[in-house]
């Protein structure tokens, strides 16, 4: 290994350093009652830092709000009682409509489960600017076996 060293300004001052900001998610807890296509969870695994804010509502499912402009991964994944489409909106309107019918634009990833307990996973890598608004958005499917099939993760990465 070669040593590097790292020279700095003689100047009084603070480094700042980057928070990490990332939601983990697992357990599936159904949809909302009223958004009846955005799915909720029931277990935070993590919930870490200020760019972005988890909220679960009974009424309207799982949202995850940007709070910091930048570039962002999510993954989902689910397993279902049949199949069902398995999707990542953003800024979406159309929040009682399967995913596979909501207007392009507002869709972040989409996936398909083959069958009865088959899991499938997506994700998506993308700019976002403060303000808004992911959300697990599936065609409003019962759960299938196995809730370590069913996970959601987000990460401000840039």
């Amino acid at each position: 290994a070669t040593d590097r060293t790292l020279t700095l300004p003689d100047e009084t001052g603070t480094l700042a350093l980057a928070q990490a900001s990332y939601v983990r998610l697992n357990t599936p807890n159904g949809y909302g009652s009223t958004n009846n296509k955005i799915r909720r969870f029931a277990n935070v695994v993590n919930n870490v830092g200020p760019d972005i804010t988890y909220a679960d509502s009974a009424t309207l499912g799982a949202t995850f709000t940007i709070n910091t402009d930048g570039v962002y991964s999510v993954s989902t994944s689910g397993s279902f009682d049949g199949g069902n489409s398995l999707g990542l909106s953003i800024n979406s309107t159309q929040l009682t409509s399967s995913i596979n019918a909501n207007d392009i634009g507002n869709v972040l990833a989409i996936g398909q489960t083959a069958g009865a307990n088959l899991s499938t996973t997506i994700s998506a890598v993308f700019y976002a600017a403060s303000g808004a608004v992911v959300r697990v958005h599936n065609s409003g499917a019962s759960s299938g076996t196995g809730d370590q099939t069913n996970q959601f993760t987000m990460a401000r990465v840039a």
